[in-house]
């Protein structure tokens, strides 16, 4: 099971299980309500559904999430439909059923088993609506005690929907959150993607033409990153692409930001105030990587990198994302062409 599931079966969980206490509360003053009244009928039908929510808490540690709520859906559902026929229709009780059918809607069962459950509660209110609209009730209530009950019916089932919708946009904001996240991040690396990258970079160049300042970007590349793929396969590469990530991170500050260029490409903003602290970075990262001992599944490897970097201190409104990627790029393929393993700086 994914992370990701683990903390949504979590999440489920604790809702639930706040859904069952309070229905133990609930019922707890409903008995005592019943047995002032002298209700034997519904104290003895408030006490089966007590039981059953006391039962869904040991099947949700259990993990039976979806038996746990049906059975607790089903049995408050004929509680209450017992309950219309015992005091009628003014009791409110009919707001239950609307609450059990947002209930439906939260809990992990199947879709088409949602619909179904839903469907059945609609007929399920219908039939009760039809049944005791003209019927006396079996017992009938002093209407001060009846507006009370049903005052009381309604605020709780108004707040326990309100708090099931605000925990299901709880969920749907934190799931965009992650989908953000998801789209912005490079997958092998846990870093900024390309798409990030560029974002981050055309707003850096923003800042800078519209408010002066100086900013650095560095490019770099892990030298013979083919040969070991060829050698040892994609899955040792992407480990060293992700240890690699790791080791120019530790070289960085919290203001700079780094990312996947493409394949074995590395791209990092940094802000410095000149160009030998630009270069101090960069030579901090390469020297990090080259002393690195790497080793995965048994397999010693030696790497180097190789690093482009370009201070841009004049401010120029023309300039672009894809010309301060260019110059950082030509450092790098002077790198590459003077040896590798070095870093070439210049400033613009």
């Amino acid at each position: 099971m994914t992370t990701s599931n683990n903390k949504d079966y979590q999440r489920y969980y604790i809702q639930s299980n706040l859904v069952y206490f309070g229905a133990i509360a609930m019922h707890i003053l409903l008995g005592i309500f019943f047995a002032l009244i002298r209700s034997s009928e519904a104290f003895m039908a408030n006490l089966v559904a007590l039981s059953v929510a006391i039962y869904a808490i040991y099947l949700n540690r259990e993990y039976r999430y979806a038996f746990a709520s049906f059975i607790y859906i089903l049995t408050t559902s004929i509680v209450i439909s017992f309950q219309i026929v015992v005091f009628g229709m003014e009791a409110g009780l009919f707001y239950y059923y609307l609450n059990m059918s947002m209930l439906i809607i939260f809990t992990n069962w199947k879709s088409s088993q949602k619909l179904l459950g839903i469907a059945i509660i609609a007929l399920l209110a219908m039939v009760m609506h039809q049944f005791v609209y003209f019927q006396t009730p079996i017992y009938v209530l002093d209407r001060n005690i009846i507006h009370l009950w049903h005052h009381f019916n309604l605020i709780l089932n108004m707040f326990a929907i309100g708090h099931s919708a605000y925990f299901f946009m709880k969920i749907a904001d934190e799931a965009e959150e992650r989908l953000t996240i998801q789209a912005k991040t490079d997958f092998v690396t846990g870093v900024k993607n390309r798409g990030a990258l560029m974002m981050t970079l055309d707003h850096e160049i923003e800042h800078h033409v519209h408010l002066g300042g100086g900013f650095g970007v560095i490019m770099g590349d892990i030298d013979h990153f083919k040969r070991i793929n060829d050698t040892y396969g994609h899955i040792t590469g992407d480990y060293v692409l992700a240890r690699i990530s790791q080791l120019l991170i530790d070289c960085l500050r919290d203001t700079d930001v780094i990312g996947r260029y493409g394949g074995e490409e590395f791209l990092m903003i940094c802000h410095v105030k000149d160009l030998n602290a630009l270069s101090a970075i960069a030579q901090r990262m390469r020297e990090n990587i080259a002393k690195h001992d790497f080793e995965f599944q048994g397999d010693k490897l030696s790497i180097t990198m190789s690093f482009g970097a370009v201070y841009i201190k004049y401010k120029d409104e023309n300039i672009t994302s894809e010309k301060v990627i260019d110059l950082a790029d030509q450092q790098l393929y002077m790198s590459k062409s003077n040896g590798r393993n070095m870093v070439t700086a210049i400033e613009s």
